[in-house]
């Protein structure tokens, strides 16, 4: 529409009269989405509403992830795009009009009895208010269903999970398996995450510079979590295998599983059932996410600044303070008191 920043949706009635709506969006692929949301619907006149909902799915993924500011990731679509489906197909859902306040409640339920964490029922019950809140700025849902959701609470946070050096280094020495060794030494040595080792490439690590660079590639589409590269000093253990683990690999190959491509699912290479196997013959309760939490509570433990453990973990500063501060050894001298009391 002349002189307007939103793209503006115009038809002719029975009678040829002309109408015109705003879609109020300057984009035009969410705009194009819109209007043939109107199309398929009828809202022009407007009766009730039957988007079929996996079209609805695809629809909002399409544009959150081709959206300039801060794109879905491909990792999260994937991720998302189950939450969604698991709830559809558990309501029977097959039109976006089915969905109800009472039919979340009963998805939440059934998630809770399945054993599901209060932090991932918050967490798929969070992506589910994100889609309807799409779904009603299209006018596909009536706004009121998002003010009566209710968002469950998360879990009460207690001591997380995290094995001391001597442990991680009794663990590693324990593998038999190179490429679990290597997986091992990213995730205890490195605070590599699940997804940036199962991506990791060959000229990641740069062993004359003893460093890892922890990069974004976008010929395969891989983003990091924080969208950002950083870099990792390698520690000598770690480096002292990497000579013979990497000697004669292709540069530009994937460390592990090199002739893997990216699958249907979240990871290109999903190693979670070889690192429980390896965890539980050692006789230690941990987790993937636990050799992350390892290595930043060792290196804040041992006295290392939370700003650099933040800057190589790639996450916020007040985000490791919070969850590592507590682990730092104190820089006062509890003993003054004594002295100023004599």
């Amino acid at each position: 529409m002349p002189g307007s920043r939103y793209w503006w949706f115009r038809w002719f009635d029975e009678e040829g009269q002309r109408h015109a709506v705003s879609l109020k969006t300057g984009d035009e692929a969410e705009a194009i989405i819109q209007a043939r949301a109107i199309l398929a619907e009828g809202l022009l006149n407007p009766p009730p509403q039957k988007t079929a909902i996996e079209r609805a799915i695809t629809d909002y993924l399409h544009v959150a992830h081709k959206r300039t500011r801060k794109p879905m990731r491909a990792e999260t679509v994937k991720t998302v795009r189950f939450i969604l489906q698991s709830y559809a197909k558990h309501s029977s859902i097959g039109y976006v009009g089915h969905i109800t306040q009472r039919s979340i409640e009963d998805w939440a339920a059934t998630l809770r009895d399945e054993g599901k964490s209060r932090d991932t029922i918050h967490s798929y019950v969070t992506r589910l208010k994100t889609f309807i809140a799409y779904l009603v700025r299209l006018k596909l849902l009536r706004p009121e269903i998002l003010a009566d959701l209710h968002i469950p609470e998360r879990g009460a946070r207690g001591r997380r999970n995290w094995l001391r050096s001597d442990s991680v280094e009794e663990i590693i020495a324990r593998s038999t398996d190179p490429s679990l060794t290597f997986i091992l030494y990213c995730g205890f040595h490195a605070g590599m995450r699940r997804n940036e080792i199962s991506n990791a490439k060959v000229h990641w690590f740069d062993l004359n510079h003893r460093l890892i660079h922890i990069q974004n590639d976008p010929k395969t589409g891989f983003v990091l979590k924080d969208r950002d590269n950083r870099a990792v000093p390698i520690s000598a253990p770690f480096a002292n295998f990497l000579k013979t683990f990497l000697v004669d690999r292709d540069k530009n190959s994937y460390v592990l599983k090199p002739n893997q491509e990216n699958g249907v699912w979240r990871y290109r290479y999903d190693f979670n059932r070889t690192v429980r196997t390896h965890f539980a013959r050692c006789g230690v309760v941990c987790s993937i996410h636990d050799m992350r939490r390892s290595f930043a509570s060792n290196l804040v433990s041992a006295g290392e600044s939370v700003y650099i453990v933040a800057t190589w973990l790639g996450d916020g500063v007040q985000v490791v303070e919070r969850s590592y501060g507590h682990l730092a050894p104190s820089a006062g001298n509890i003993n003054r008191l004594t002295a100023t009391v004599a």
